[in-house]
């Protein structure tokens, strides 16, 4: 029988480097969601893999046994392919220096076993909590399958007495069985320190809106009523004073409805709930507000091409889904210096995790923006133009958050930008879409 002290040595060296991934890593300081950071899941993979093969679980007199491939699929499934497959060609490299060119009789089953880690890579991020951890026992049941197949095979057609002894096939059983619960352990562990992280950036985000909203309510309504006083007055004097005078008072009221549409955003961060939640018809939504922003996109020298499918619904404030769009729209336009410049209006419906949302894209032409200038979007106060509050895109981003929904920014530097808003769709049946939008 295996000893205990060896499994538990084993499994220890699996779950240390997600903890390690969490300390160095995911425990940081994020501005935005943490994203996986690949070359370190690959560097702990290899290491560890290197400490297992060091202290395999010997099962019989014939072979030992490790958990590495359990790191092999992790450096798969979170470090993606490449890595992954440096990471495998490395553990080959490290095995034949180690026990020479006959250990090498289990490494094609290895490969074997890689083949689905390798195909679902790609889609890991997206696969539910579920799917996850029923292909995380699917993953080393496969490996198993096939030592079972190799040993089964060694013992009728080559060497009878391979393996007969019932002691040590029930110990390989065990030891098989541990690993793939270990498996599941390490991806149930992996993914609640990542949900940890995203709830600890949310946070800390929820925690500087609270601040700014906090001080919105609490100035924005005193500042508004004297602004309205002064601009009363300020039209008075306008229609009694000289030609001369009225580009002065123009220049006044041009500034006070500036201050206007601040305390504006002030009063939209202080109320970022959903007031009301009604059916949107989101295809007639876009349409209009690509309407009202064509006049001001062809004053900078910019043209609009709008691609939105029909019957498009969501459920949500239409002021509040409105105003976000228009400040997306708006910053896009902003963005394009040069004439002849273009935004792309996409609107789809998209199937993510067995749920529809609404999936719109706006591609700009502009001048793009850097790795940190991404990173900062939505803060309080940040801006990135000349007379910008910092607020518009913040209040964007806590209307897409109140709606459900997500909101992503791609760019680079010198080459436009694209903007993704996810939000959840509502599917009505035929002939139920009437005028309650």
């Amino acid at each position: 029988m295996p000893h205990l002290k060896d499994i538990l040595i084993q499994f220890a060296i699996i779950i240390i480097p997600v903890f390690l991934y969490e300390m160095l890593w995911l425990s940081r300081y994020h501005s935005t969601s943490p994203k996986q950071n690949r070359l370190l899941v690959g560097l702990l993979s290899f290491f560890n893999i290197i400490i297992c093969l060091m202290y395999p679980i010997e099962v019989g007199k014939h072979f030992g046994i490790s958990f590495s491939i359990l790191l092999l699929f992790s450096a798969f499934l979170y470090g993606g392919r490449l890595i992954g497959f440096i990471v495998l060609l490395s553990k080959g490299v490290f095995i034949y220096v180690l026990y020479g060119i006959h250990a090498f009789k289990l490494f094609p089953i290895e490969l074997i076993a890689c083949i689905l880690p390798f195909l679902i890579a790609p889609m890991w991020v997206g696969y539910s909590k579920r799917k996850k951890f029923v292909l995380s026992l699917i993953m080393p049941t496969i490996h198993h399958l096939a030592i079972i197949g190799l040993i089964y095979f060694r013992t009728i057609f080559t060497d009878f007495n391979y393996i007969r002894n019932y002691e040590t096939i029930l110990s390989l059983i065990i030891v098989l069985t541990i690993i793939t619960f270990t498996m599941l352990f390490h991806v149930y562990i992996r993914e609640f320190l990542f949900e940890n992280a995203v709830i600890r950036v949310q946070m800390q985000k929820s925690e500087k809106l609270n601040i700014v909203s906090e001080l919105a309510a609490s100035v924005a309504h005193e500042v508004r009523n004297p602004l309205t006083v002064v601009r009363g007055f300020i039209q008075l004097l306008e229609n009694e004073e000289s030609r001369t005078n009225r580009e002065y008072f123009k220049l006044v009221l041009t500034e006070l409805d500036r201050a206007e549409n601040i305390i504006t955003d002030y009063l939209n961060i202080a109320k970022h709930q959903i007031e009301e939640s009604k059916l949107i018809s989101l295809t007639d939504q876009l349409h209009e507000v690509t309407t009202i922003m064509s006049s001001f996109a062809s004053l900078q020298g910019v043209f609009l091409q709008v691609n939105v499918d029909e019957n498009l619904y969501i459920i949500g404030d239409r002021t509040k889904i409105k105003q976000a769009i228009m400040n997306i729209l708006k910053n896009g336009v902003e963005a394009i210096q040069e004439t002849k410049g273009y935004i792309k209006i996409d609107a789809c419906l998209e199937e993510i995790n067995e749920k529809k949302y609404v999936k719109i894209i706006v591609k700009d032409n502009g001048v793009g923006m850097s790795k940190e200038q991404l990173e900062r979007l939505g803060e309080p106060f940040y801006s990135l133009k000349e007379k910008g509050t910092g607020l518009g895109l913040m209040v964007t981003f806590s209307i897409i958050e109140a709606h459900k929904g997500k909101i992503e920014y791609l760019s680079d530097n010198g080459k436009g930008t694209e903007v993704h808003v996810l939000l959840p769709a509502v599917e009505l049946e035929e002939g139920n879409n009437n005028d309650s939008v």
